[in-house]
């Protein structure tokens, strides 16, 4: 009876390890109307995975504490050049990719209740990378 319990459950683990994505799912691409992103980078393999990503996008956002630290839970607004908001997320880890049509664009980062925003230009090629630290953090 154990050894009939133990093999089931072993079954079980091992079809639920084979059906998860390779990737945790914050690191999952996404699209939302024009703009694909992907946001994550906790953890050195996730840090890699988003490094691999970062060559299939045009923007490149990084949150960090001014000593070092990464953060994450970062709230991320991007507007374009008319104010409209283009996109709005949560970024589930330091690292935030997108992909967004060429052009002027404005975003705002949020943690803990501090806010930075930045204008920015999206290039026709290449990437734009902006780097917000915050002075206090957990």
């Amino acid at each position: 009876m154990r050894l009939r319990f133990l093999l089931v459950t072993l079954i079980a683990f091992a079809a639920t390890v084979m059906a998860s994505p390779a990737w945790p799912a914050e690191e999952q691409i996404v699209s939302s109307g024009q703009i694909t992103f992907v946001s994550g980078g906790v953890g050195e393999d996730a840090v890699e995975h988003m490094r691999a990503l970062s060559k299939d996008f045009n923007l490149k956002l990084i949150f960090a504490h001014k000593d070092g630290h990464y953060l994450a839970d970062v709230a991320v607004t991007v507007g374009d050049a008319r104010g409209a908001k283009v996109l709005e997320i949560v970024s589930a880890g330091p690292w935030f990719l997108g992909k967004l049509a060429p052009g002027k664009y404005q975003v705002t980062a949020i943690y803990e209740g501090v806010s930075f925003t930045r204008a920015t230009t999206i290039p026709d090629a290449g990437q734009r990378e902006l780097i917000f630290r915050w002075d206090h953090a957990d």
